[in-house]
């Protein structure tokens, strides 16, 4: 938790009937500082169910240079234990005008945009929320961290308290000492109350989530678990009522959370088969275009040697007419005819060679291609399961992301999850 500062001023008076210790203290107020004479504004733009709201705050700028003056913040020994000073810095009466100039404005959207009451502290919770998250080491006004547009977890809860209490709500801040942490409860009647609180719910005010999300996360990963300081600081009737429609959309945040792990690490695997049957099917292609190659190249053999032959044949038929011509003897004929036989039988040899090496490598190539087939019939059924798996992550996914970025949309988020896909 920030520091606490303490006055205390020591009057020491010695009598002849001893020493006597007396301490001065003053509760927080702030104090203004008139050397300061003009205003200071802030303009917050932030989002609100599936539209932009614009809020803008002017406050004297001698108030808020008055609460900044550790002066206005010094606390006395007996709200130490009883934490009454969350009230004095959400409380002063020179803090009223800034939270009417928000809650004017917060009610002018409220009518615009027909919202139900659970839905105007939702307006109030996502606005403080929207406030960057700074801390810093001592306790800060709701004037301060309007100014100044930032604050940690007790700088926004403070405001946001002080707020809802004035909106009519009844709202308290939670003081979680054991994990040095402050949020605001909300009175609800039903399960989503934080444990021990008296029917509390929490809101997180150091980013945007749920009324009633106390899976909160600090650095370390560990979650809020301790039992709260319930602290009052006004008054309001005003419960939240929309709490299940919370547990059923966090439910399957959860739920969709695990599912996605899960799937994820099947499309993993699936993704490590695919590749392997990919290595697979390459290698097949591989040797189909080898095989494919040398076929090519049989055939390109038998045509040449069958041209080679057939050119023979044309040598012997023209030999033939030059017999008969008397152009040639029959010695001459007998010799030339028989080397033009020798190599047209040489030619049909090698030609029946390449044809039968064609024929060897086509079988192979119809085997080959037949496991081609069937291995990547295999393969396109394993990408279908995959891509399935993968489609089915991704719905998930997509509403998984809604939930987990538009807490600010409760009723869009809860009517999405109502109809979304079954999470099995």
């Amino acid at each position: 938790m920030k520091k606490i500062i303490l006055l205390a001023v020591l009057l020491v008076i010695i009598s002849s009937a001893g020493c006597y210790l007396c301490i001065l203290s003053a509760n927080p107020q702030i104090y203004p500082d008139n050397a300061y004479t003009n205003s200071l504004s802030a303009e917050y733009i932030f989002p609100f169910k599936n539209t932009s709201i614009t809020l803008f705050v002017s406050v004297p700028a001698s108030i808020y240079h008055g609460a900044k003056d550790t002066g206005s913040k010094y606390l006395p020994y007996t709200k130490i234990t009883s934490r009454e000073y969350y009230a004095d810095f959400t409380n002063d009466p020179l803090q009223e005008e800034m939270y009417t100039q928000i809650l004017t404005q917060t009610a002018s959207v409220k009518h615009t945009l027909d919202l139900t009451d659970d839905e105007y502290l939702e307006l109030l919770s996502t606005f403080v929320q929207s406030i960057h998250y700074h801390t810093k080491d001592e306790y800060r006004y709701p004037v301060e961290t309007i100014v100044d547009q930032y604050g940690d977890c007790d700088d926004k809860s403070i405001l946001l308290a002080g707020l809802l209490t004035r909106a009519g709500y009844d709202a308290v801040l939670l003081i979680f000492d054991e994990e040095s942490h402050a949020a605001v409860g909300i009175k609800t009647a039903d399960t989503t109350a934080y444990p021990d609180t008296g029917g509390y719910a929490v809101i997180e005010t150091t980013d945007f989530s749920y009324i009633t999300d106390r899976s909160f996360q600090f650095e370390d990963g560990s979650s809020l678990s301790s039992t709260p300081s319930v602290i009052s600081v006004g008054t309001g009737a005003k419960t939240y009522t929309s709490g299940s429609q919370i547990t059923v959309i966090l439910n399957y945040r959860d739920k969709a959370a695990s599912l996605i792990d899960r799937l994820s690490r099947e499309g993993a695997e699936k993704t490590e088969d695919l590749d392997e049957m990919e290595d697979a099917l390459t290698e097949y292609e591989i040797r189909l275009s080898s095989l494919d190659s040398s076929m090519q190249t049989a055939i390109s053999a038998y045509n040449t040697y069958a041209d080679l032959a057939d050119s023979i044949v044309s040598q012997q038929k023209k030999l033939n007419r030059d017999l008969r011509a008397g152009k040639i003897t029959d010695n001459a004929y007998s010799s030339e005819w028989e080397t033009l036989n020798a190599s047209y039988t040489e030619y049909l040899t090698k030609a029946d060679d390449a044809y039968q090496n064609y024929t060897a490598y086509y079988a192979e190539y119809q085997k080959l291609y037949a496991e081609y087939q069937a291995y990547y019939a295999a393969y396109a059924a394993s990408y279908t399961d995959y891509s399935s798996t993968v489609s089915e992550q991704n719905r998930h996914i997509d509403i998984y992301n809604l939930i987990i970025t538009e807490p600010y949309n409760r009723e869009h988020v809860y009517q999405t999850v109502l109809h979304a896909p079954a999470l099995i």
